[in-house]
This record gives structure tokens, C-alpha cells and sequence, in this order.
């Protein structure tokens, strides 16, 4: 029994120094990259203008346009990636198959995004082209912190 305990001894000893250097399992977020959905809605509103015309928000808030004027509009964002962003209300392709980066709104429809990049998205909102419109092309931008 005394000639045992050395032995389990040793036994534990390698065996706790090989589980200490093991690799853990631990996630780590990129500089460019946050979470999910954080629960802020942030309201772009589409009239004449837009107000604001730039909006700093953090990774995960909501974005939504919301189209106010008479005709129908179409928001397009510049430069984004399926992989940019984590929710999408409108912004999708048929049957929610992928992202679409552009999206038309009719008189007070909504549309919106949840960025997960930290960055600036540029976007541009463009009148019907029925050419009843005489309410001018916009630009304004979103900056993710």
C-alpha cells in the first residue's frame, strides 16, 4: 500500500501539469467586431431631409429608417456585408434567403439594421422613380463605436 501512494502521487501530479497546459476554451472578440442586438433602437427619420443625418451608435443597436414622406424611397447602404450586420427588418432577400443592401420604403414603412462592425456606413436614400417626386436624393451615414 506504501509503494502505491508514490505512484498516485505521480500519477496525479502529471496529471494536473498536463491540465495546465491545455488549451481553455475562450471566446475573443475581434476590434472590429461586437455582439448581438443590445436592445437601443435608433430612429432615422426620412422627410424632406434626413435627421439626423449623422448617427453614432454602438455595435448591436437597431437603426431604423423610417419614411415619412409621401412617396415611396429607397434606402441603399454602401460597402456592408451579410456578415456586418445581425438583425434585419427589410433588408433581406426573398424569403429571408441572405442580406440585400438596399431596400424600398412606402409612405411610413419602417426598415432596419443591428451593425455588428465598428465602422462608418454610408447610405443613400433615392425618391420613387415614378417621377412624381420632387424631394431631392439624400446621403447620410451611421458610425458604429
Amino acid at each position: 500500500m506504501k509503494t502505491m501512494i508514490p505512484g498516485l502521487v505521480a500519477v496525479a501530479v502529471l496529471t494536473l501539469s498536463a491540465c495546465s497546459h491545455s488549451p481553455t476554451a475562450t471566446k475573443t472578440v475581434s476590434e472590429t467586431e461586437a455582439g448581438t442586438k443590445t436592445g437601443m433602437v435608433r430612429n432615422i427619420v426620412i422627410n424632406e431631409t434626413i435627421h439626423p443625418e449623422s448617427l453614432t451608435v454602438r455595435a448591436g443597436d437597431e437603426i431604423r429608417w423610417i419614411n415619412q414622406r409621401q412617396e415611396a424611397v429607397t434606402v441603399t447602404i454602401d460597402q456592408v456585408a451579410d456578415h456586418s450586420v445581425s438583425c434585419r427588418n427589410g433588408f433581406s432577400k426573398a424569403m429571408g434567403m441572405g442580406f440585400d443592401n438596399s431596400t424600398q420604403l412606402a409612405s411610413n414603412e419602417t426598415a432596419g439594421l443591428c451593425f455588428t462592425r465598428i465602422g462608418t456606413f454610408k447610405y443613400s436614400v433615392q425618391a420613387s422613380s415614378d417621377g412624381k417626386s420632387h424631394a431631392a436624393n439624400t446621403h447620410g451615414s451611421v458610425t458604429v463605436q
